[in-house]
């Protein structure tokens, strides 16, 4: 099922829906150039009593743009979530108390999940260090940080921004096809379809929101939260190839992180659902068992 939420900020953020509409609350929250469709694989590891919210964030899916003058921001994505997620847990469904008490099921009410991909990872963060006790645990793959004091950071995002507008989505189809994995070697080898896939899936994401989401994540604006604030569970996913985030960046969130955390490696650059799935859903087991 599918639906779209209205925000006070101005943005429609298309959602699809699976498991009990009266469960615990799972977000899922793809990354720069994903969708939905990001968490599609991961969908039969996950326990049919949650209500897992799968997210398009504006720009991409079935999200459209925010009106002019209004801009893509990451304090307008955290604020958008929080919205949504109020929403959805007002719209849910009552389900019948000893039931949940016999499936030791949380209700919809409950601290939420939140797993996210790289820019889904930001969000996540911010998210929880602003509500501590409305996340009840954080499964982050990949994730990033703020890097506008990152002067070559802040330039190629600001390049790529600016090559998409005046070049089109493709430019940024084919960098990302290369820029999410490795190079070849003899030892270890990317398949095709898996780069093509990530092309794919880029050149699908509106362009302008696109170029808008490259600005944002290098923007003055946006800074890391206070990481200590975050006392729910956390497991990181970190691809040994990945050089957008690699596992060093995890292990450095993880231990400004006040809860309980874990930082898992996986097979794979900065798409570890499409390299590694056997890895990350071993690593979401570990999840599920520390935060439900």
């Amino acid at each position: 099922m599918s639906s779209f939420c209205e925000t006070p900020l101005g943005y429609k953020i298309h959602c699809a829906h699976s498991g009990d509409p009266s469960g615990q609350l799972a977000l899922c929250l793809h990354g720069l150039g994903g969708s939905i469709d990001t968490y599609t694989p991961l969908l039969p590891s996950l326990p049919p009593s949650l209500h897992v919210v799968r997210v398009d964030f504006p720009g991409f899916g079935q999200s459209p743009l925010p009106v002019a003058p209004t801009r893509i921001s990451v304090a307008d994505h955290v604020a958008n979530l929080h919205h949504l997620i109020a929403s959805l847990q007002a719209a849910a469904p009552a389900a019948d108390p000893q039931q949940q008490q016999q499936q030791q099921q949380q209700p919809p009410s409950a601290p939420v999940l939140l797993l996210g991909h790289s820019l889904g990872g930001i969000v996540a963060l911010q998210y929880a260090a602003q509500h501590p006790d409305a996340v009840a645990g954080l499964f982050l793959l990949g994730p990033g940080r703020a890097t506008s004091h990152i002067p070559a950071v802040r330039d190629a995002m600001r390049n790529t921004a600016a090559n998409v507008r005046q070049h089109g989505i493709a430019t940024a189809a084919a960098n990302a096809a290369k820029t999410n994995f490795y190079v070849d070697t003899p030892e270890r080898t990317v398949d095709p379809t898996l780069r093509q896939a990530v092309s794919d899936a880029v050149a699908a994401s509106d362009p302008e929101g696109y170029a808008q989401t490259c600005e944002a994540l290098v923007d003055a604006a946006h800074a890391d939260p206070d990481y200590a604030a975050i006392r729910c569970p956390a497991v990181f996913v970190a691809g040994d190839k990945d050089g957008i985030s690699p596992v060093s960046r995890s292990q450095d969130l993880a231990a400004l992180v006040r809860g309980w955390t874990a930082v898992e490696v996986v097979r794979s650059g900065h798409q570890p659902i499409l390299e590694d799935l056997g890895g990350v859903k071993k690593a979401l087991q570990l999840f599920l068992e520390k935060a439900t």
